[in-house]
């Protein structure tokens, strides 16, 4: 009775369950009715494993509640835990075989680590099943090696990049990167590097950290990272590992303002779930994370997310914690699946067994895994994806999402969490405006002004090991002496110049840098290649810190160290003895002038003469003639004009003003020669033995250079001097020996020290061309953040007083030499001297013939040539006008030979004894009506056409009112009472002429050699 009314209860209660929730029974059927399509998901065990594990669910019963895939199909999850917390990647190929084998799944999700998706990537591309990872960033994973592996998350190849950009926005050049010692830490490195490289930076230092590291362990390796110089880190791990690193970091105060640390997203990504102890020792990092944009999704997402996690949480007594992006991409990859499945024909899924290698026997359970037969479509589909998800735009190409956006946090200490900064894309590092710069940085330490340096400034413990040389010779640069105890060491006073410049260098910089000499190997100063070896301690083992001394910049040391800006300039150069050259010679007298200077004079004489022959010939009886005389004429006077000795008469003052200017230029040159002559003969001239490197090689005489430099090989290899004619020297007193006793030809060593050696010594000089170095510099090892502030401030110090005053002090200011010594021809005048005297004469002789010239066509256009038209036809007008200029001009008389008939109403006057007379061929009809004249015992005759119109014969005077006539002797007086002598007049200089005047005027013997002239 009892039984039977607990049934009844029993099916009523069903029956009202059935009444309430009967839609969402019949659905909850249907679903299980439905077929499934499996997928894999293979997790850690650990509390991330599960915050992924609710994030799948959701994601399914989304898919689920749509049922839009083919056949009404719907998602089946298999979930499998590897339970070695990641660390055992073969559990994890054991479950993934399991999920093959068992329920022949379409696809895998997982697992969580590099080192697990290394092994089950390999079985999902033998079974031709598609691999999804969310949570895998290792760049070695990736299509081109596994074609059936898809990564949601961005590779660490793409964050190389972004931080490689972080670490150049903050001038930082050499970092330490310290990563978990397994295949997710060390599969950035590569990149890492690569990504540095192309901004001009470099890793410094790696320290790799075991996954099980302990407490002493940790401390002992970041001990090793607090002796380092560098002082920017890169950490690259997961949470686990970082939680004990840097708390003990912090222990050991390496969380100061001059250290910088920068996490990856293995840590970045994971802030939210870390424990505040942890957050507090993370005070001023800086981070890289994918950036997950805001969205509606992601917000509804989370409020479900939340209570379901706390449910499974609340039964293991763990407290909730925040979302993290890698269950936004385990959400997302359960989504990527449906879009994929939803494009496919249809859910019937064909696998077939196949093994895998027959002849592997690592397990019995790896052969005869299933193929799934469409595994290359749904893979096709999987690449072709493009939808909106939770982490973002999922547009798929070549297995990996596109379109990268990092966003920059940094970590601000205990209970204040983390913020973002900024945002890198391949564009660059930008703030949240996208352009501008990104936002203020709170340091470790608190600082948020005083950006990190990024490495660490040597202080009295450990001060920086300098290496200088030990000289013998050319002690002006570095000195070294020993202190009581015999050490040999560097003196605080008078040093060397080169200490002294260092220690200005360091004086200038803006921090303090400690630091000690140690003189190098004092057994091998002498030796060769001293200096090379001593540079290479400090680039190869790491002795010293840096290298101080008179160190030549070369590109092969260059390749081992950096080295600074110069701070003394430099150059190799060839040194050789003088003699005394006989002055005394035949042709000793030619020495004063080059011999373009003589052609020059010579060409000037000889063209001043011609300009001063041309503007006379017209008008002075004395430059006319016949031809060899006329060149006979000009030549002598041209050149008499050396002595001031010319007696030719000079009457154009054309001519005048052009001769003036030559005995100007004249006196300067006979002046210099007389001075420069005087020179050559009382003092004693000096010339170097050999000429120049080529002559010193054909001569296969022996060759010297500086002990231990690099002038010696630099002779064997550049300059092809033979190696057995070498000898090393090491002071000047030695160079001079050497040279004196004839034991070397010459000597090669850098201008400095050459310049030293010539102002101690004398009877030596330069020769030759200068061959170029760098300079000298200090070595720093290759990447040494010391490099440019050093080089800034040697910049500095070489612009200011001191570095003058120091010069001054070690040197007398004896490196500023040119090529010491007198040299062949130093001594002889040339063009370059007088080329402006030249000028002068020169442009005064064109002058004063275009001006002449100008005149004479004028007066022969406008005068003569309109006499001659009807005469000579147009082909004949350049004979014409030749003849018209070999013509002697007269004085200016036109008024009284012209104007006969002026001549009527002079008045009459006594005369004084003087006679006038005509030739018979001249017309007398204008003579008739003039008046007598007294005679004052002068006799006048007019002469024919061809000579002189006028000829005077006897002392005597004519006046008259209109003018009259003055011969050799006497004179002639116009109407305006002006008395002139008988040669040409100011007017006679103006060479006006007309046509009465040219039939007065003579054609007397001619230079030119015309038709129709005469003699």
């Amino acid at each position: 009775m009892a039984v039977s009314i607990l049934k009844f209860f029993v099916s009523q209660l069903l029956l009202c369950l059935l009444n309430f929730y009967g839609e969402d029974v019949r659905k909850a059927v249907a679903a299980e009715v439905r077929s499934p399509i499996n997928i894999g998901v293979i997790l850690d065990n650990d509390w991330y494993g599960r915050v992924a594990k609710v994030a799948f669910e959701l994601a399914a019963e989304d898919v689920n509640k749509e049922n839009n895939l083919p056949n009404s199909s719907r998602l089946q999850l298999h979930f499998r835990f590897s339970e070695s917390d990641g660390q055992n990647a073969v559990m994890a190929a054991f479950a993934a075989v399991d999920l093959l084998k068992k329920h022949e799944v379409v696809a895998i999700i997982g697992p969580q680590t590099s080192q697990e998706a290394g092994f089950v990537i390999d079985l999902c591309t033998a079974s031709k099943v598609p691999m999804i990872s969310f949570s895998v960033t290792d760049p070695l994973l990736s299509s081109h090696r596994y074609p059936y592996f898809i990564r949601l998350p961005h590779s660490d190849a793409v964050q190389a990049d972004a931080i490689a950009a972080l670490v150049e926005y903050y001038g930082w050049r050499k970092l330490v990167a310290v990563y978990a010692d397994n295949d997710y830490g060390t599969g950035m490195l590569p990149f890492l590097t690569n990504s540095l490289s192309n901004v001009g930076c470099e890793i410094a230092y790696r320290s790799a950290i075991p996954a099980n590291a302990s407490r002493n362990a940790t401390r002992a390796k970041l001990s090793e990272l607090k002796e380092m110089q560098t002082r920017v880190f890169v950490v690259h791990m997961t949470p686990d590992v970082g939680a004990l690193f840097f708390s003990e970091a912090e222990k050991m105060g390496m969380m100061s303002s001059e250290y910088a640390w920068i996490i990856t997203e293995g840590l970045s990504a994971l802030l939210d779930v870390m424990s505040e102890s942890s957050i507090a020792s993370m005070e001023g990092f800086l981070g890289t994370r994918s950036y997950i944009p805001k969205s509606t999704q992601l917000l509804d997402f989370d409020r479900r997310w939340k209570p379901r996690f706390n449910i499974a949480e609340n039964s293991l007594e763990r407290k909730p914690a925040k979302l993290n992006i890698y269950a936004y991409y385990a959400y997302d990859a359960v989504s990527m699946i449906a879009q994929a499945l939803k494009r496919f024909d249809n859910a019937q899924f064909i696998f077939s067994q196949s093994p895998i290698n027959p002849n592997d026997s690592f397990n019995s359970q790896l052969s005869n895994l299933p193929v799934f037969k469409q595994g290359e479509q749904l893979l096709q589909l999987l690449g072709n994806t493009n939808f909106s998800g939770l982490s973002g735009p999922l547009e798929i190409s070549e297995g990996e999402v596109r379109g990268t956006t990092y966003e920059i946090l940094n970590v601000l200490g205990k209970g204040k969490g983390y913020r973002r900064i900024g945002y890198w894309t391949s564009n660059g590092i930008s703030n949240s405006s996208w352009g501008s710069e990104i936002e203020n940085v709170t340091w470790p330490g608190g600082s948020t002004t005083k950006i990190p340096r990024g490495w660490a400034t040597p202080t009295k413990n450990k001060p920086l090991r300098i290496a200088v040389p030990i000289r013998d010779g050319f002690l002006g640069f570095v000195v070294t002496e020993k202190n009581a105890s015999g050490v040999l060491v560097v003196p605080e006073e008078n040093p060397g110049f080169v200490i002294e410049i260092f220690r200005a260098v360091l004086k200038n910089l803006s921090y303090n840098v400690s630091h000690e000499f140690i003189p190098y190997n004092q057994n091998e100063s002498q030796l060769p290649g001293y200096y090379d070896d001593l540079i290479q301690q400090v680039s190869l083992s790491k002795k010293f810190d840096a290298a101080v001394g008179d160190f030549t910049i070369l590109a092969n040391r260059s390749m081992y160290v950096d080295f600074t800006q110069p701070y003394f300039e430099s150059g190799l150069v060839m040194v050789v003895p003088i003699k005394a050259a006989n002055p005394s010679n035949a042709w000793t007298f030619l020495k004063p002038f080059t011999a373009a200077m003589w052609c020059t004079t010579g060409a000037f004489f000889v063209f001043t003469g011609l300009v001063v022959w041309l503007l006379e010939h017209k008008v002075n009886d004395t430059f006319r003639g016949k031809p060899k005389e006329q060149v006979t004429t000009f030549l002598w006077f041209s050149f008499s004009t050396l002595f001031f000795s010319q007696r030719e008469k000079v009457v154009s003052s054309l001519a005048r003003g052009v001769i003036i200017i030559w005995l100007f230029v004249v006196l300067i040159l006979q002046s210099s020669y007389t001075a420069n002559l005087t020179a050559i003969l009382t003092a004693q001239q000096m010339q170097p033995t050999i000429q120049d490197v080529e002559s010193l090689k054909s001569s296969g005489q022996p060759v010297g250079y500086q002990t231990g430099s690099f002038v010696g090989e630099y002779l064997v290899e550049h300059l092809g001097i033979d190696r057995n004619n070498l000898h090393g020297y090491s002071s000047p007193q030695e160079y001079a020996n050497a040279l004196s006793n004839g034991s070397v030809a010459a000597i090669f060593d850098e201008i400095p020290y050459i310049c030293i050696f010539l102002s101690q010594k004398i009877g030596f000089t330069i020769v030759g061309e200068t061959y170029r170095t760098g300079g000298l510099g200090f070595a720093f090892p290759k990447g040494s953040p010391l490099v440019s502030d050093m080089s800034t401030s040697v910049l500095e110090v070489a612009e200011g007083p001191e570095n003058q005053k120091l010069r001054a002090k070690y040197f007398n200011n004896s490196t500023d030499c040119s090529n010491g010594g007198p040299q062949e021809n130093s001594n002889r005048l040339s063009m370059e001297s007088f080329w402006g005297l030249f000028l002068i004469t020169g442009s005064a002789s064109a002058m004063g013939l275009l001006i002449y010239l100008g005149r004479l066509i004028y007066t022969y256009i406008h005068h003569r040539l309109p006499q001659e038209q009807q005469h000579f036809p147009t082909t004949s007008r350049l004979k014409s006008f030749l003849i018209y200029m070999d013509e002697k001009m007269e004085p200016d008389n036109s008024k009284e030979i012209t104007s006969r008939e002026s001549h009527e109403n002079l008045p009459d006057a006594p005369n004084f004894g003087t006679s006038i007379s005509n030739p018979p061929e001249t017309s007398r009809e204008s003579d008739e009506n003039l008046p007598d004249a007294p005679n004052f015992g002068t006799s006048i005759s007019t002469s024919p056409a061809w000579e002189s119109p006028l000829s005077v014969t006897t002392g005597g005077r004519i006046g008259g009112g209109g003018g009259g006539y003055e011969g050799t002797g006497g004179e002639i007086e116009g109407e305006d009472g002006v008395t002139t002598d008988g040669g040409p007049t100011e007017e006679d200089d103006d060479y006006e002429d007309s046509s009465t005047s040219s039939a007065l005027s003579s054609r007397s013997s001619s230079f030119l050699w015309l038709p129709g002239s005469t003699s």
